[in-house]
């Protein structure tokens, strides 16, 4: 069957200026292509003109199937605008929808967007595929694992399909079916050298603000060590690629993984640098492994810190304490790996005073501060308990973005949460290491990346603030 995937057009943050294309949307490309069908991807964002051209795109189309992504609570109004301009467009054609926010809260949004006719529930190459089959053997899908769709206003939500638990199994993401060389793609500092990679799925903790955990059920799944650099190595050769983003929330979930990813770097010698987000408790289990990954590439490590005041931290239900993520910082500094301090701040616990104490915490012994805000996503517990509480003072989804203030704590109004986070950010910023690294630094990732924080916060002092260059508006072409 022909089928169209689009992920829809997003604003850029205007701290990164940058765009990595849907690795979900491109190992479904893949998996598809290799069942048979005839598969076109769009990621809209990387558009000269994002809507315009989308628009021209499913008005030339020929696909049966059009499937759309959304990989996060804050681009799910993008991603509803798309469905009605495909709605528009193609008003015969069959819409289906994946991704963490339309699984997790499924049931809803079939109840109120009329113009979707499928959902697929978690994990979408298996229950899409077999979807697509029985679309093409005269059947409706319905019947298929892992599809939820509205039947007459009654919400069908089948069983989902058991995971995948070889992701060796599955082929190369489609690289080949977006524009790698496009500037989209381009990182601040390293043009077109760097690119994200997405190597495993899930995560085997509990946090209660994650919508990982419940969209992937708990489990985390990688491929080998070996697959990685195999994939790297095609990067390498065929796009040119050295800098190396994982994305994924924890790259070094497994030890063994780990070990076997650094034996079949070392002995295939790309030469290549690489970033990762890391458990705090990850980094102490692994010590050992650090100056290896250091030798073969490894700059900067995102750390999930996220609190110090153990009581914030029990809400959260992370397993871990200030003295872990102090020892867990020094292992990295000793090995002269760059620190960036993740912290979130606005749970209902949070004071004036514990932001402040986090803040002294990371401000002289972090390389970079991702402070953002407290979120409660849909699907999590975390939000069940803001919903039942009467806590949240924001409703637009848009602005679920960790950027935002979207709640109340027992001591600030969400206003008060922001004003702070913003007051952190520009102290944090604004520390003479910073503002002479961004010129004087030996190290070229932390020159980079200050320059680019430096532009930033020239741009808000001045008033002129950058503005995407592909940026236009979906109610040119929807006519909303």
């Amino acid at each position: 069957m022909k089928v169209l995937l689009i992920d829809p057009p997003h604003k850029l943050f205007p701290g990164l200026r940058m765009w990595t294309p849907s690795f979900g949307l491109l190992q479904l490309g893949a998996y598809l292509e290799r069942e048979g069908n005839e598969v076109q991807i769009i990621d809209a964002t990387a558009l000269r003109a994002p809507w315009r051209d989308l628009a021209n795109s499913i008005s030339t189309s020929k696909a049966d199937v059009i499937g759309i992504t959304c990989s996060a609570t804050c681009l799910s109004p993008e991603a509803i605008q798309t469905i009605h301009l495909c709605r528009k467009l193609l008003p015969h054609s069959i819409i289906v929808a994946g991704g963490s926010h339309f699984s997790l809260m499924a049931e809803t949004i079939l109840h109120e967007l009329k113009g979707l006719n499928y959902i697929v529930l978690g994990e979408g190459e298996i229950a899409f595929s077999q979807f697509l089959q029985d679309l093409s053997r005269g059947g409706k899908g319905r019947e298929v694992k892992g599809i939820a769709y509205s039947d007459h206003g009654k919400v069908i939500l089948n069983k989902r399909q058991s995971p995948i638990q070889n992701l060796d199994s599955l082929p190369l993401p489609a690289y080949h079916l977006i524009d790698m060389e496009t500037a989209a793609y381009y990182w601040h500092g390293m043009g077109r050298k760097a690119f994200g990679l997405s190597t495993s799925r899930g995560c085997g903790d509990r946090c209660a603000y994650c919508s990982e955990t419940r969209f992937w059920e708990g489990v985390w799944r990688g491929r080998s060590g070996k697959k990685i650099v195999e994939e790297i190595s095609y990067l390498h050769r065929q796009y040119g690629k050295t800098l190396f983003v994982f994305n994924e929330n924890t790259f070094n979930w497994s030890r063994k993984r780990v070990e076997e990813f650094l034996e079949e770097l070392g002995k295939s010698n790309p030469r290549i640098h690489f970033w990762f987000q890391s458990r705090i408790k990850d980094i102490l289990r692994d010590e050992d492994l650090i100056p290896e990954m250091k030798r073969l590439g490894l700059y900067e490590v995102m750390l999930g810190i996220e609190s110090i005041q153990p009581d914030v931290l029990s809400r959260y239900e992370k397993q871990q304490s200030r003295e872990m993520a102090q020892k867990a910082i020094d292992i990295l500094r000793k090995n002269k790996i760059m620190v960036m301090a993740n912290i979130m701040c606005g749970d209902w616990n949070d004071s004036a005073e514990s932001m402040k104490e986090v803040f002294r915490f990371v401000r002289g012994q972090s390389d970079f501060l991702v402070l953002t805000l407290t979120t409660p996503l849909p699907g999590t517990k975390y939000f069940e308990e803001a919903e039942r509480l009467g806590r949240i003072r924001e409703r637009d989804f848009g602005k679920y973005d960790f950027m935002h203030p979207v709640m109340d704590t027992k001591f600030l109004s969400a206003k008060e949460v922001y004003r702070l986070q913003q007051v952190y950010l520009k102290k944090y910023y604004t520390q003479p290491r910073i503002l002479l690294g961004a010129f004087f630094n030996p190290n070229p990732f932390k020159r980079m990346a200050y320059r680019l924080i430096l532009r930033y916060v020239w741009e808000n002092v001045t008033k002129r603030p950058w503005r995407q260059p592909n940026l236009d508006e979906p109610s040119l072409v929807i006519g909303q």
